[in-house]
């Protein structure tokens, strides 16, 4: 047996936890990529996003979620710039009426900017989350890395 060129030896059983370790970081970072591309569009939305009346709503349609209804209504607002944008707005449980005021963008509503912040929330939470498992995963095996078996010297 050739010896060891570092003086240290792997402990017997390590090398399995390596391919976990492996799984895992590549797990956690296809994760944070489909959670950050499915979150992109609403923190987009939070960012660029902007109050506006509701000048016209066509329709409004409701679904139940967690036994609430809820609504979604077809509708046309005007910002105070005076472009106008149109589409559907998650009014939450009661109708978006003419007049109101929502928190839009040119083709997208909600009630308000905290339905939307409450809409994101959750899943920026997830986000982090695994953010913060990828960086145990990566922290980890830097701690074990300088243990193991020297080998004695001479005699």
């Amino acid at each position: 047996m050739e010896p060891d060129p570092t003086g240290m030896l792997e402990r017997p059983g390590k090398r399995p936890w390596r391919h976990v370790f492996r799984l895992l970081v590549a797990l956690s970072l296809v994760a944070l990529v489909c959670l950050a591309l499915w979150q992109y569009r609403q923190a987009e939305r939070l960012v660029t996003g902007e109050r506006a009346d509701v000048v016209d709503v066509r329709r409004c349609s409701t679904h139940s979620y967690k036994g609430t209804q809820l609504y979604t209504c077809r509708a046309t607002w005007r910002f105070s710039d005076e472009r106008t944008g149109e589409g559907y707005i998650d009014a939450g449980t009661e109708p978006t009426r003419k007049g109101s005021t929502v928190f839009a963008g040119d083709d997208w509503g909600y009630r308000s900017h905290g339905d939307l912040l409450g809409s994101v929330l959750p899943e920026t939470g997830v986000f982090l989350l695994v953010l913060g498992g990828l960086a145990v995963l990566l922290v980890i095996p830097r701690f074990g890395r300088r243990r193991g078996y020297t080998l004695p010297h001479g005699r």
